[in-house]
């Protein structure tokens, strides 16, 4: 991870993320067979997508060799916006790679999540190579 990187995972990180205080968010479960992961229960909010992000996929408890976030907004200032986290070089024999995508929007409070979806990319012969929500074997 470069640098540039590290910080800004790290100023994400550092926002924190600013609901209620005390809650008691386990980070997203296992993904239905569409992908789809629920964000019930997670009623946090932060100053950024990035943060919210961090906390609601406990980022600083991920084991995987690069991270990569990249959030993108139709429009400069959008009260929307997409994030895209992946956890690449994970220590799992079957699955090489997550992806996690999140629709977030910004509220008076601050950024919440609206939407979640997991996808994975398997090992050379272990399934498919692209991400997907398939398992792998």
């Amino acid at each position: 991870m470069r640098p540039a990187a590290l910080w800004l995972l790290a100023a994400a990180l550092l926002a924190g993320c600013g609901g209620s205080g005390g809650s008691e968010w386990a980070g997203p479960v296992q993904a239905a067979a569409d992908g789809s992961v629920s964000v019930e229960g997670f009623d946090e909010t932060a100053a950024s997508p990035e943060a919210l992000t961090a906390g609601f996929l406990r980022l600083d408890e991920q084991r995987a060799a690069r991270v990569s976030v990249v959030t993108s907004t139709p429009s400069e200032g959008a009260a929307r916006a997409t994030v895209v986290t992946t956890l690449d070089g994970l220590l799992d024999d079957s699955v090489e790679a997550v992806r996690y995508v999140l629709a977030v929007s910004a509220t008076d409070d601050g950024w919440r999540i609206e939407s979640a979806r997991r996808t994975q990319r398997c090992r050379a012969g272990r399934g498919h190579r692209g991400f997907s929500a398939a398992p792998c074997v």
